[in-house]
């Protein structure tokens, strides 16, 4: 016991040292924010989210020009970058958790003053939960584990709102804190900063004016082309980032900062949008030797990447066969787009495929291609109608629901993250009966949306089971032959 004590108080002399040396090379800790060159200005600025203008003002005859600083932080306890920068130094030498806490603006610190503390033993883990078609799912991963960081960008769209296209990353992480990652053991998401719209019809004049906060928005792979592909009908490009293991890390560190502290100030579709907000984190984790042009549109921010060489010119993926697909199902049905689809009642919908079915295999009895389109198609509505579902009850204009949802979202959130954990210990689950007061709290606040989903899924249902019948019947007949 004495030995130990001793050791900790001999490794607690050796860091109060190491501190004073730095901070008397230093001398005594005056590194100033001023002192850096305009680069590292400019990337501390990024990494401790500062915005900067200039005003000129007039003294008599002369005018003069003024540099703004105004931090996006609302609750920053800072007057200025300069009064930030001190006092990130200072934790920056003392605060042994530093550099697990804020790895980017550590690696950063390191490289304007030329020294490493000793950090303590960093956990690395992160998850975070997130809505799909399919619930609650978890997103877990070790932040010093990243194997693949892209620049993700959809095409444009036809709304006013995605008229310029939309920026994003797409991640590939290891769900284990293993060096050497096998796929099976690798998850892959994207993130990308979006509008925090809170209300039900988004409003384009909001968003142009800062009506709406920005964000770090998580979200499947799955989720971003059922949304891009199969809603919106867009591409997606796929352009991988050349860059090493420590600057993934860093970007991830930077990102999921502000994904934590939910604190980007304001989203604005022409100054501050995806593809701006998406450069800051960039800049800011990777420096801004390379990348120094300023960019407005997801276009713009795929030609800075070029230029810096961050990419290469050809995309190393293109996702947009399932927008053919779609395309060619609603021709099979002879409908123009997704939209003009779900506004036709499901029970129509089912009616107007058997019609199409019967003229079909008036010609050949084996043709089930109208029938697979219908299926896929009505696939695409159940979701959805289900997503809609729990946007609506979510952001709902009863209070009382709204409120009630949220509970129970909240209820689910903790039982569902209890049982993975008990799951990953390889013990039984816990019982609950969350999952059926849920539905009681659909069907009993929104009948109409239920009944609609229900329809739907009979509509699948049914038609697989003629699918089925139709394969057996031309199966039986061949082999009678």
């Amino acid at each position: 016991m004495k030995l130990r004590l001793c050791a900790k108080l001999f490794t607690t002399l050796l860091m109060s040292l190491f501190i004073s040396s730095a901070l008397a090379s230093n001398k005594a800790g005056a590194l100033e924010f001023r002192q850096l060159s305009k680069a590292h200005r400019d990337q501390f600025l990024s990494l401790t989210n500062w915005k900067r203008s200039i005003r000129t003002i007039r003294y008599g005859d002369v005018r003069k020009r003024q540099v703004i600083y105004k931090s996006l932080n609302l609750e920053s306890d800072f007057k200025s970058p300069a009064m930030e920068f001190t006092s990130v130094l200072k934790s920056f030498y003392l605060d042994g958790n530093f550099k697990c806490e804020r790895f980017a603006v550590y690696e950063f610190m390191a490289d304007v003053t030329g020294m490493r503390p000793a950090p303590s033993k960093c956990d690395n883990h992160f998850s975070t939960f997130i809505f799909n078609q399919t619930g609650l799912v978890e997103i877990s991963f070790y932040t010093n584990r990243i194997t693949k960081l892209s620049y993700l960008m959809a095409s444009n769209g036809s709304s006013a709102m995605s008229r310029f296209g939309h920026s994003m990353f797409y991640v590939a992480a290891c769900k284990v804190d293993k060096e050497n990652c096998p796929l099976r053991q690798q998850v892959e998401f994207v993130l990308g900063v979006a509008a925090d719209v809170d209300d039900l019809s988004p409003g384009f004049f909001k968003g142009i004016f800062g009506g709406y906060a920005a964000k770090i928005d998580f979200m499947s792979l799955s989720q971003v082309k059922q949304k891009y592909n199969y809603e919106e009908f867009r591409d997606l490009y796929q352009y991988d980032l050349k860059i090493d293991g420590i600057e993934r890390r860093k970007f991830i560190s930077h990102a999921l900062s502000l994904y934590e502290t939910k604190d980007m100030g304001r989203y604005k579709f022409f100054s501050a949008n995806c593809a701006t907000e998406s450069y800051k984190i960039l800049r800011a984790a990777l420096g801004h030797k390379d990348l120094r042009d300023k960019i407005s549109t997801p276009k713009g921010l795929l030609k800075e990447l070029l230029d810096a060489g961050l990419i290469n010119e050809k995309e190393n993926r293109v996702l947009k066969e399932k927008s053919n697909r779609v395309q060619e199902n609603l021709r099979q049905l002879s409908v123009e787009s997704f939209e003009d689809y779900l506004q036709i009642d499901p029970d129509k919908r089912s009616a107007m495929a058997n019609l199409y079915h019967h003229k079909a295999s008036r010609k050949n009895r084996e043709d089930t291609a109208v029938l697979h389109a219908f299926v896929f198609l009505e696939s695409m509505a159940f979701s959805k109608e289900n997503m809609n579902l729990l946007n609506i009850a979510a952001k709902n204009k009863d209070a009382s629901i709204a409120k009630e949802f949220s509970n129970l979202a909240t209820e689910y959130k903790g039982w569902y993250r209890t049982n993975n954990s008990l799951i990953r210990e390889g013990k039984a689950p816990i019982e609950s009966r969350i999952l059926n007061r849920i539905d009681s709290f659909y069907r009993q606040n929104f009948s109409l949306e239920i009944e609609r989903i229900n329809s739907i899924a009979m509509n699948i249902k049914s038609t697989k089971d003629l699918i089925k019948e139709i394969n057996k019947r031309n199966r039986l007949e061949k082999e009678s032959l």
